[in-house]
């Protein structure tokens, strides 16, 4: 009975794993969409900028900044960090974004495992609709991790096994 009720359990496990596991290119498609607004957004905001330094400042955005900081009032030294945040943003989203699109499967999710923006996760999942993606990334990804998790849910349970009868004969000694 208890070899049944493991196998059902093993059953329903796998695929509850493999079922969630394939979410995750449909996740991060969706999120390299939300990066790509987010570069986008950027961009425009830093051409309003650079539209000002063409009218005031021989189109030198730099130029602007430095006599923005230059300033004795403290909000236009602020709109020139903000500038310069602002730049640094679009240099890290877009090398964010050709680490996850300029490579295969394996290295895009390598990239976004390791390198995510927890801001666009958090902002993607809670607009994330659960989807069936039915493509050799995602079905490999559901197998991968799902064979995996089975490994380490038995292996898990072995040692146990054995920590127990260890103990009992421990404790029959």
């Amino acid at each position: 009975m208890f070899k049944l009720l493991n196998n059902i359990l093993d059953r329903c496990f796998f695929t509850i794993s493999f079922i969630v596991a394939m979410q995750l290119p449909e996740f991060i498609q969706q999120y390299i969409q939300r990066l790509s607004g987010h570069l986008n957004e950027a961009k425009f905001q830093l051409t309003q900028f650079q539209k000002i330094a063409e009218e005031h400042y021989q189109g030198s955005l730099s130029t602007m900044i430095v006599r923005y900081k230059e300033n004795s009032e403290q909000s236009i030294n602020s709109t020139a960090d903000l500038i310069e945040l602002l730049a640094v943003r679009i240099e890290n989203y877009q090398i964010h974004m050709a680490q996850l699109t300029k490579n295969d499967y394996l290295n895009t999710l390598y990239q976004f495992i390791t390198n995510f923006d927890l801001y666009i996760v958090q902002t993607t999942a809670e607009q994330y609709a659960l989807a069936l993606p039915l493509n050799i990334n995602a079905i490999s990804t559901g197998a991968v991790i799902a064979i995996g998790l089975l490994v380490i849910k038995e292996l898990s349970l072995l040692l146990l096994k054995r920590t127990f009868r260890k103990r009992q004969h421990g404790l029959m000694d």
